[in-house]
């Protein structure tokens, strides 16, 4: 197989995983503030970064690289990828008339292409 074809079913296999962690968080996110409604988005964002981030690492280890690779860096690589969300997600808040769970969302959407490059070029090298 071309090395170019290999590189495309890594991003495929990537994506599916991001989409099961994506669609994890969300849901988390959305319980979460729909138990708690007055809790700050902050927190109902961390606690749905904190389930997504275990389906991603065992996804991303089982299936989408299919190697241990580096636990730490992938955690250090998702807290930076979490720091983002959480800066995409400030400035919704601050800026816009968006609510929490919406601003949840597209915060949520705005990481995955950088996390893929250092994923394969850093944590699973």
């Amino acid at each position: 197989m071309r090395p170019w074809l290999g590189e495309v079913a890594t991003l495929a296999r990537f994506g599916s995983v991001g989409g099961a962690a994506t669609l994890v968080h969300i849901a988390v996110a959305g319980l979460v503030l729909w138990i708690w409604p007055t809790l700050s988005p902050f927190i109902a964002n961390l606690v749905a970064f904190l389930a997504a981030f275990q389906v991603s690492l065992w996804g991303h280890r089982r299936f989408t690289f299919r190697k241990a690779g580096r636990g730490d860096r992938f955690f250090v690589l998702a807290l930076a990828g979490f720091a983002l969300n959480n800066g995409v997600l400030g400035t919704l808040i601050a800026a816009t008339p968006i609510d929490g769970f919406l601003a949840i969302v597209i915060a949520t959407f705005t990481v995955p292409l950088l996390m893929y490059v250092a994923a394969r070029f850093w944590a699973f090298a």
